[in-house]
Formats: structure tokens, C-alpha cells, sequence
């Protein structure tokens, strides 16, 4: 089977990228094999596998005019029969995924463009001796564990253990980042819509490799987590903010160190002219150091970030041991209290003993480990909310540099709360090939007119605080979510306004994140009016819309009653006397906005009452 879908792999990447030679053509083969095997979810794979197989034969004639894949995939995904629209989907997406990664370094594309080039690294897996007893096990290095750890550290005997690797500092490779520091290789995504799903996976979880936008969570967001929680003052209390305060404080937040990079001057100019208020990211980092290297995401060689690791674990911030490259396997439970954890080094098992365990595994992962453990509560794995997000993307007279400078410099808050509380953030976007081409998968018909274009682009995004929920399917690790007509509507509001000032700001074409890729040029395909009418039309239907996310939230919620939420008002697990939990999972509600600082101050606001 593997040769047939070889075989059409190679015929479908020769009609897509017709400029790019037999050497390319191998390479991408290489990488397609093995997103095949390291995809999570076998059924989309499997359904994948057995379409190319069909493929392969000659009956693709029949159905193939003139030879013409790319308009044939094209026409699926327009289908109104969700599978077909779902396979249209994913083999461009998947094909963009293949010429901008690569199993030896960067993909096939990036030596063609006029692109910084990084070395691949390597990551060394540590050996630890394990303890046999702890006072307090903390599961997770992220936004949620990092200061935990660093604040029970201060009166008990704390050891942190994370499956994950510390980051590589002598590389900012895209494909080296994805396959290192993010779950599943960056290649999950959710039944039902096919959100990807970006998850970090580093000693200081997300926070080592996020964008470092660094947004306190809002007061309307604080007021409807007490109402959901029945609470008077809890959340929006003189506490919660003296730790929000703590985590600004700490981390350095400041818009000192960051501007608005060239990337992000249309879209500002655009923002103006469309009356459209915006300001600068505050961003926790140091210095203008590194700043302006655009591959935070990927790996920071310039230490300059303040992530969790490096503010609540590092040098002589904690008392206390990290055991990476560890990961929990389940929590022995008796008697409804934790008395050991099992974990896993080096390919050896231990069970260690304890008095106490947090959990700050991250949303995806902490409902996963309770599951295993052999706990149940009705709403655990329950209420997924991703923050879905659209992009736009809009190239200019004038390079744009997509990829440089400040991952976000900008932003705007006016439709946060447009309806009942929620809304959306309209925000830069950087533009690398590896999130060009999955996200708008359609537009590039050769090499050359990829590499000729490329500078001169620059993109944007819809970031939906989302109503619509999803949930884990059995124990993971994959999930549903659906998304509803309500947030479907906001995240078109959102484009039709990152459409409308990339118009005003002189955007000669423009594109949105659809399925296939809605493009615009301008004196070529009518008037803009009109574009925004059909943007504004798109169906609320799976593989519609293009979605990713970073932002997990949800899965294990706050909540007084047991029926209701997973953990009480002091993050303590309903029904157990000693594991608790400190990661986006508790959540009522999403965030609104980029979650890390609201991670850390509702992790510290807990801690501080043990």
C-alpha cells in the first residue's frame, strides 16, 4: 500500500509545485511518510492512505481532466460532502507541512528563498536517579508548574518532572523547534473541525517557546469566572490581583523591548485608517536582545525570553530538583489520596512515593493523567476551549519581511467583548513558511512565484475567545471540538476587518485562511465589497475555515461543586485529599486573551493557600 500511496504523493507534488525538482519531490516524500506514522489521529490517516491508494491507479483519469490535481483538489475541498472537503483539505495543508519541514533540516523550500538558515541541533535525553519519596511532586515545568514549584519550594520538599527535554540553545531550525518542542511534532488537531493543535513540550512548557505576548487577563473575564463559579469577589478580588501583580512583576512584563517590526506597519496603518485603536505588545523579555530574530517559537539561542523555567526554576529560584526527560505515567490512588506516582526515565519505570502532586500537565495532558489514574468526575476531560484561530494574509508594493522581528509587536482589543462577553483580538501574525503554506495552502501554484513573492507579504490573525466546547475521545490524546455559529461569526467579523484595513492600507492582493484559499486582487477580482460579502458567507462547516491553536483551556475546571467542576475553590482535586491542579485546565471559562500570565496568577493565587 505504501508504494501506491508513494506513487501518488509523487503525481499529486509534481502538479502542485511543478518548478521544484525529483531531489525536492524525494525529500517532501520522506517527510509525508512520516507524518503518516507520527500523526495521532490513525483514522484521519488511515482515511488518507486509502484515498491515495485509490488514487494511484489509472481510474484517476476518468475523474482527472487534462491532468489538472491541483484544480481537482481544489473542487474538494468546496464539496459539500464532508469527507471529500476534509481529504481536499489536508493534502494541501499537509503538502504545505512537506516543502516547509524536513526530516534532515529545513524543508525543501528554504533554499530557494532569501531566508535565514539555522543548523539542525540535537537535544541530549538526561538519566536521572530518581528519589524514592517527595513531599510535593510537581508534573509539569510550564506556566502553571514553574511557579508552583517555585512557591511551594519556599515550605516544603519539592521535586518537578517533566516528560520533556530543556531547549536547545544553539538552534532556531523551524522543523528541529516542531520536532522537539512541541507535542506530537505540531501535528495534532481536533475531530469535528480539524483545529491544529500546538502544544509546547519543553522544561518551561509553552512559556520556552510561545510568542511571549504577555496580556493580564481582563476584569470582564475575572467577573463571569465568579459568576460561573457562583462566587462574590474571588476571581476579581484585591488576592487575585496582588498575584496577577507577582507574575507582571516577576516576568518583566513591559512594552519596553518590543515595537511594532515592518512586518506590522501596514496592518497598523491599515488599523488607523479603518478606526481601529491598537497598541504595542507588552512582551516578557529582557532586553531588546533577540528580539528582533523572529524564530522564538522555535528555540531561543539568545536566553533573552523570562520563561517559567528561567525565572521560577533557574539559579537559585527553587529549592528544590528537575527531573526532565521523565514522564508521569499515572497517580497510584488509595483510599482517595495519592500515595505514589509512576513515571518513566530513560525507558525505566520507577514509582516514587508522595505526600502531595500538582498537576499542571496543560489542559490536553492533565485530564489524560486523572483518566489513567483511575479517577472520574463528570466533567473532567470536558469543556475544551481552544481560542480558535483565522488568519489573513496581504502582500504590498514594498517588502515585508514576514518572518523578522517581533513575533506579535501589535494588537487590538476593540472586539474583545463585541457580543455578551465575548469577541475577539486581532493581532500580528509572523509569517514563516511553515505557517504560510499550511495556512494558506491554495496560493502557491510554482517555486518561483513563491520566492518572488514571499518578502513582500505579510499576515494577521483572528483570535476568537471561544462559547463552543470540546472533549477528550476515551483517554486521549485526541479530542473533539466543534465549533458553533456564534464564534463562527465572530471569527468572520475578524477577517472581514483584517481584510478591510490590508485594503485601506494599499494591499495590492490579499488572502484569507479559507478552504481553498479565498484571494483577492486588486483591479482584477471585483470589488472589495464583494470579497467581504463571500467571507462573510462562509459556512459554519468542518475544514470551512482554516483553524489552529495555541491556546488550550478548560478541561478540568474550577468549580465548588463536584457535578459542575473537576477541582474546589483552593485547586484541590474534588474526592482526593492531596492532588491538585494549577495548568489552563482550571479555567472556568477561556481567557480572552493569550493565557500565560492568567496561568501563572491562578497557579500562584492556589499555591499560596497550601
Amino acid at each position: 500500500m505504501n508504494k501506491r500511496v508513494s506513487k501518488s504523493f509523487k503525481s499529486i507534488f509534481k502538479n502542485f509545485y511543478p518548478n521544484l525538482d525529483e531531489d525536492d519531490c524525494k525529500k517532501a516524500l520522506d517527510y509525508f511518510l512520516f507524518t503518516l506514522k507520527k500523526f495521532p489521529d490513525k483514522n484521519n490517516i488511515y482515511q488518507l492512505k486509502l484515498f491515495m491508494y485509490v488514487f494511484s491507479f489509472g481510474l484517476r483519469k476518468l475523474f482527472i481532466k487534462d491532468q489538472k490535481v491541483k484544480d481537482f483538489f481544489s473542487y474538494l475541498q468546496r464539496s459539500n460532502f464532508l469527507i471529500l472537503r476534509k481529504l481536499g483539505v489536508y493534502m494541501f495543508v499537509l503538502m504545505g507541512h512537506c516543502i516547509s519541514r524536513s526530516l534532515d533540516g529545513e524543508g525543501v523550500i528554504y533554499n530557494k528563498l532569501n531566508y535565514p538558515k539555522h543548523k539542525n541541533g540535537s537535544v541530549d535525553k538526561i538519566s536521572h536517579s530518581l528519589p524514592k519519596k517527595v513531599q510535593v511532586a510537581v508534573i509539569g515545568s510550564g506556566a502553571g508548574g514553574g511557579i508552583a514549584a517555585h512557591t511551594l519550594s519556599k515550605k516544603y520538599d519539592v521535586a518537578v518532572f517533566d516528560k520533556a527535554s530543556y531547549l536547545n540553545k544553539d538552534t532556531n531550525n523551524e522543523t528541529f523547534g516542531y520536532h522537539n518542542f512541541f507535542e506530537h511534532y505540531g501535528l495534532s488537531a481536533t475531530r469535528g473541525f480539524g483545529i491544529q493543535l500546538l502544544t509546547g513540550k519543553s522544561i518551561g512548557g509553552g512559556t520556552s517557546i510561545n510568542w511571549q505576548t504577555s496580556l493580564e487577563t481582563p476584569t470582564e473575564v475575572l467577573n463571569e469566572w465568579d459568576q460561573l463559579t457562583k462566587q462574590q469577589d474571588y476571581f476579581n478580588s484585591d488576592v487575585f490581583k496582588e498575584s496577577i501583580k507577582h507574575v507582571v512583576d516577576n516576568l518583566g512584563v513591559t512594552t519596553e523591548y518590543n515595537h511594532i517590526p515592518l512586518k506590522e506597519e501596514k496592518l497598523a496603518e491599515g488599523f488607523e485608517k479603518n478606526n481601529i485603536s491598537y497598541r504595542v505588545i507588552p512582551k516578557n523579555n529582557r532586553s531588546t536582545h533577540g528580539m528582533e530574530c523572529g524564530f522564538c517559537a522555535f528555540g531561543c539561542g539568545y536566553e533573552s525570553r523570562n520563561s517559567s523555567y528561567k525565572i521560577w526554576l533557574e539559579n537559585g529560584n527553587f529549592n528544590g530538583n528537575i527531573y526532565s526527560d521523565t514522564g508521569i505515567q499515572k497517580i497510584i490512588i488509595n483510599n482517595d489520596k495519592a500515595t505514589h506516582i509512576e513515571v518513566e526515565n530513560n525507558g525505566t519505570a520507577s514509582r516514587i512515593e508522595v505526600e502531595r502532586v500538582i498537576l499542571a500537565g496543560g489542559s490536553l495532558n492533565t485530564p489524560r493523567i486523572l483518566l489513567n489514574s483511575g479517577y472520574k468526575n463528570p466533567q473532567l476531560g470536558k469543556n475544551l476551549k481552544t481560542h480558535p484561530v483565522s488568519g489573513v494574509a496581504a502582500k504590498f508594493n514594498e517588502q515585508q519581511q514576514p518572518w523578522y522581528g517581533s513575533m506579535q509587536g501589535m494588537h487590538s482589543e476593540d472586539f474583545l467583548f463585541k457580543t455578551n462577553n465575548y469577541g475577539y483580538l486581532l493581532q500580528g501574525l509572523p509569517m514563516h513558511p511553515s505557517i504560510f503554506f499550511p495556512y494558506f495552502p491554495n496560493f502557491v501554484s510554482s517555486a518561483e512565484d513563491f520566492i518572488e513573492s514571499y518578502n513582500y507579504w505579510s499576515g494577521a490573525i483572528v483570535l476568537t475567545s471561544d462559547t463552543s466546547s470540546g472533549s477528550l475521545i476515551n483517554n486521549g490524546p485526541l479530542w473533539k471540538y466543534k465549533l458553533n455559529e456564534f464564534d463562527n461569526n465572530h471569527l468572520l467579523d475578524g477577517l472581514t476587518q483584517l481584510v478591510k484595513s490590508y485594503y485601506l492600507a494599499g494591499a495590492e492582493e490579499i488572502m484569507v485562511s479559507a478552504s481553498p484559499t479565498m484571494h483577492w486582487k486588486r483591479n482584477e477580482n471585483g470589488d472589495i465589497e464583494e470579497f467581504l460579502s463571500k467571507i462573510l458567507a462562509i459556512k459554519n462547516q468542518p475544514y470551512r475555515l482554516l483553524l489552529g491553536s495555541a491556546h488550550q483551556m478548560g478541561t478540568a475546571r474550577i468549580n465548588p461543586n463536584p457535578e459542575h467542576g473537576v477541582i474546589d475553590l483552593n485547586g484541590k482535586v474534588h474526592g482526593l485529599e492531596n492532588v491538585y491542579i494549577v495548568d489552563a485546565s482550571t479555567f472556568p471559562r477561556c481567557s480572552g486573551v493569550n493565557p500565560m500570565i492568567s496561568i501563572q496568577s491562578m497557579s500562584h493565587f492556589l499555591m499560596s493557600k497550601i
